[in-house]
């Protein structure tokens, strides 16, 4: 998608009152009329059917329940990535990862490249850069070594800080998020909030440790494997029962920031959009964690937004995903732009139910030996395949949501995959070299090897 010329949103134009234009890329930005804001949050490694607004049997999200009630809930988002680095280079660009190319490889270890992680090509214009030639103040803070300034997520945030590693951090980090918007509550804000409680160790907090399993935190709290096959079936229902404890215990941090906001005055002027970077597994296909398959367990994620012009209570199940989050937001908020994205405006009138969403960016180990995966869903028919085209199955995830009775590759599915493999990359970045400190937090969280 090319963002050219006038972007029109004309319901929420109208419903905002602004009565112009901003232009953002090769001309100097326009003051947009309208004090409206944007805070993007995301929550590492959650997987939208734990979330009770999604269906699910625990009541894991009450506070973003309440925000799903007061805004839309997109049903069938899904991750263009199933890891953290090439799904968030997404979310930055808008670009899917075909096209920006920022990954890496699961259990590389520092030769003489120093690593097998990309950064952004700094080329590619990101959301905080495109928000800050707007005129937003720009914040951002994230809680994963993959986020820091040398992959360079840092680009175009005015304030930006970092944990190599975020676990147990969602108080203080909405702690900082509060205190930052305390002090600039009178600017135009874009602010990032990354979220990294949920990932592996499953370890929450008291009470949130026993909230669905009263063995809490004295049992395991992280797969322990032989050969990539878990202990017994009780450690992986501990393990997600932690797990939801984990998504409990950032819910009711992010319940505390939204109503800060409401009492700041900041809600009335503020859309607030939630989402993840990608899910996890707990054996629902063999497999754990995440990282090497793009069944809907890993890529099928939570998307809900709020605020200004946006209608209260809806749904929407047409099929998105993360490259839409970007050019969404520019939209949402009158801006024009030359920059090229692969996603689209989801709140136009009309979307495209039958648009191919593809994924890709899994971390094969090694990098020469295991060909990578691609997918792509079109209205709910999701197709997978390898590239050397030995292994390719398709799913009607309308009929068999668990991804259970494999089809036969549906030819146009296929199709769509091969040429998702087929568009030229419009990034070309190159690896990044982490320092020790950041080596040492990756190899804890197992993204390399020595």
């Amino acid at each position: 998608m090319m963002l050219k010329g006038k972007v029109y949103l004309v319901l929420l134009l109208s419903l905002l009152s602004c009565s112009d234009q901003g232009r953002i890329g090769n001309q100097l930005p326009v003051e947009i009329a309208g004090h409206k804001n944007i805070i993007l949050i995301i929550i590492d490694t959650l997987r939208a059917d734990h979330l009770s607004c999604y269906g699910y049997h625990r009541p894991t999200s009450p506070t973003l329940d309440s925000l799903a009630r007061s805004g839309i809930l997109w049903t069938n988002a899904q991750a263009q990535a199933p890891w953290t680095l090439p799904a968030h280079a997404t979310i930055w660009t808008g670009l899917s990862v075909k096209s920006h190319g920022t990954t890496g490889v699961l259990g590389w270890s520092r030769g003489d490249e120093g690593g097998k992680n990309f950064a952004l090509d700094p080329a590619l214009p990101t959301a905080p850069e495109l928000f800050s030639q707007a005129g937003f103040t720009t914040w951002g803070l994230a809680n994963v070594a993959v986020l820091r300034d040398i992959y360079g997520f840092n680009r175009g945030f005015d304030y930006y800080s970092f944990n190599n590693t975020g676990h147990g951090k969602a108080a203080e980090s909405v702690d900082s998020l509060i205190y930052w918007l305390n002090e600039h509550n009178d600017e135009r804000f874009f602010c990032m909030l990354h979220l990294f409680d949920v990932h592996d160790p499953y370890d929450p907090p008291q009470p949130y440790d026993r909230m669905f399993d009263p063995e809490g935190a004295q049992g395991i709290t992280t797969w322990q494997t032989e050969d990539g096959v878990p202990i017994n079936l009780e450690d992986r229902d501990h393990l997600e029962a932690m797990y939801d404890g984990e998504i409990a215990w950032v819910d009711s941090n992010l319940g505390r920031l939204f109503s800060w906001m409401r009492t700041a005055g900041l809600a009335d002027n503020t859309l607030i959009i939630v989402t993840s970077d990608h899910g996890e597994e707990f054996l629902e296909h063999g497999g754990v964690f995440h990282r090497t398959t793009f069944y809907q367990e890993v890529v099928h994620i939570p998307l809900i937004m709020a605020g200004p012009g946006i209608g209260e209570g809806l749904t929407n199940s047409t099929t998105v995903g993360q490259f839409d989050i970007l050019p969404t937001l520019l939209a949402w908020s009158g801006l024009e732009s030359d920059t090229h994205f692969d996603g689209t405006d989801i709140l136009q009138p009309g979307l495209d139910i039958n648009r191919p969403i593809p994924a890709s960016g899994n971390t094969p180990l090694p990098l020469d030996t295991l060909p990578q995966l691609a997918s792509v869903v079109v209205n709910r028919e999701k197709t997978i395949i390898m590239t050397d085209l030995e292994t390719t199955v398709s799913y009607d995830l309308n009929m068999d949501t668990g991804e259970n009775d494999p089809l036969p590759g549906d030819s146009t599915g296929i199709e769509k995959v091969l040429y998702y493999w087929a568009t030229p990359p419009v990034g070309a970045p190159e690896y990044a070299v982490p320092d020790q400190e950041a080596t040492d937090a990756l190899r804890d969280l197992g993204y390399i090897d020595n």
